[in-house]
């Protein structure tokens, strides 16, 4: 029995967040044995061989060089800056302040697009924008105080989000003009050597099957597989609503990370990171 169509996006969305919220906490538990450079290096380069796989097999055309210089500094942002950024973040803070912060994507991406002018500033968008702003400034000031480590992790996934909010300004002329297998298939293969310099050659500790399981979810799963369902979902589904679903990611991350990795959530980041939330939601709304 076919899903109604209106219904697929809204599932491929729910699947999304379901992917990025358990992300963090897999990314996590693949550490010990692959270590935050190893994971991030698998992630870039199993993603360029599965898309590169998917390009070739649906006979893509060949692109031009200032094509793919274009889709390289894209990917300087988009891959190697946003996930190195990310998994080192992520080592060196807890995944529930990470994902508290990483709902600051889209107000970081409205912020790039109006000093671009590519998008208007309105009043509720800025009001919203500030609001997001002191929501994930408290986070970070509150982790600063408890701790010096989480502080340094925090700032890198705000930076983050800042890289992925240039990838998307820059990457939407791209995504305009070129079909996404060749487009994802090529961001991730500029990806692989960037990525390589700043990692180098990991070395693998004692990885048991879970390791290995894990690090496979975070190459086919929140990688792979977030973005061939965000194709199903943007297709149709407007930025507001995408907007909206971010939401989940908190929530899910939070549920996982309690029991699985032994993490606490105080008061003070739970009301923080609700102030972020209201904040992009403003922003995005407006």
């Amino acid at each position: 029995m076919k899903l109604p169509v209106p219904l697929r996006p809204l599932l491929a969305l729910s699947a999304v967040q379901l992917l990025f919220g358990a992300h963090p906490v897999i990314a996590k538990l693949a550490f010990p044995a692959f270590g935050p450079g190893g994971v991030a290096l698998a992630r870039v380069l199993g993603a360029a061989v599965v898309l590169q796989i998917v390009r070739i097999v649906r006979k893509e055309p060949s692109l031009d060089l200032r094509t793919h210089l274009r889709i390289g500094v894209a990917a300087f942002f988009g891959i190697v800056s946003n996930q190195l950024l990310y998994i080192y973040g992520l080592a060196q803070t807890t995944v529930t302040h990470a994902s508290l912060l990483i709902v600051t994507v889209p107000v970081a991406t409205l912020c790039v697009a109006i000093l671009a002018g590519r998008e208007r500033a309105s009043a509720l968008r800025v009001g919203g924008i500030v609001v997001a702003l002191c929501g994930a400034a408290s986070v970070v000031a509150h982790r600063g105080s408890l701790d010096g480590g989480g502080l340094t992790g925090d700032l890198m996934i705000l930076a983050n989000a800042v890289a992925y909010a240039i990838y998307l300004v820059l990457g939407r002329d791209l995504v305009a003009t070129l079909s996404p297998w060749t487009l994802g298939a090529w961001l991730f293969t500029w990806g692989v050597p960037m990525v390589l310099i700043v990692t180098g050659v990991p070395t693998i500790g004692e990885a048991n099957a879970y390791a290995w399981m894990a690090l496979t979810f975070v190459v086919l799963g929140s990688t792979v597989g977030t973005y061939v369902l965000n194709l199903v979902a943007l297709r149709t589904v407007p930025a507001s609503v995408v907007a909206v679903f971010v939401c989940l990611q908190p929530t899910i991350a939070a549920a996982l990370a309690l029991p699985l990795l032994g993490e606490t959530l105080d008061t003070w980041s739970v009301v923080a990171g609700i102030v972020t939330i209201v904040g992009m939601l403003l922003a995005t709304r407006g």
